[in-house]
């Protein structure tokens, strides 16, 4: 299993560069943090994101 202390780490680490970069999109953040190309991911909006976020809590079974 991997290490779920990873977890707050990586999401300081991204909210650190997103704040100094607020007009990102998630999605243009995360594949410029892994330098590949999909513009498919790149230019979704954050809503779409949310959205999708929560059609997999609801997957997962957990609660809002």
């Amino acid at each position: 299993m991997r290490d779920p202390n990873r977890i707050g780490t990586i999401i300081e680490k991204i909210e650190k560069i997103w704040r100094h970069r607020p007009d990102w999109r998630l999605g243009q953040l995360i594949l410029n943090i892994v330098k590949i190309k999909c513009p498919e991911l790149f230019y979704l909006e954050d809503d779409t994101i949310l959205e999708k976020i929560g059609d997999l809590e609801k997957e997962l079974g957990i609660d809002h």
